[in-house]
């Protein structure tokens, strides 16, 4: 016994796709649990001190290095210090981090993770370290 279709084949096709990703995009959209604002926690900090640290990841390749640095940043936030260590190949977020000496930024800090938002928008995810280190 064999089925005839009058339908054209790739009609089943799209139509087949088309429920699959109906499926897909209501599973995904109706996740009961929001994301919280990243708003909600921040805070004004003022960097204190910006330390920059070279990275060396050596391994034999025969494309160019890329140089990693360590930031190590130093912030008050009332009146309490906490020091946080961030890594980075991008030389505008390094100049942007020793331009924010001295100055108040925002940050957010959760469990051992500090990010600290520059004065250029650049967000700077690192995490908290031991105050020796800054």
């Amino acid at each position: 016994m064999t089925l005839h279709c009058s339908l054209p084949r790739g009609f089943l096709i799209l139509s087949l796709l088309t429920a699959v990703f109906s499926a897909t995009a209501g599973s995904v959209g109706s996740s009961g649990s929001r994301p919280a604002s990243s708003d909600e926690s921040r805070q004004v900090a003022r960097v204190m001190s910006v330390r920059k640290v070279l990275e060396n990841h050596y391994f034999v390749s025969r494309y160019p290095q890329i140089h990693y640095y360590m930031l190590y940043l130093g912030v008050r936030i009332v009146g309490q210090p906490y020091c946080g260590a961030y890594e980075t190949p991008v030389p505008d977020e390094i100049a942007d981090a020793f331009a924010a000496r001295g100055k108040d930024v925002e940050v957010v800090l959760k469990n051992k993770r500090l990010t600290l938002i520059t004065p250029k928008g650049f967000k700077l995810k690192g995490h908290l370290v031991e105050a020796r280190q800054c």
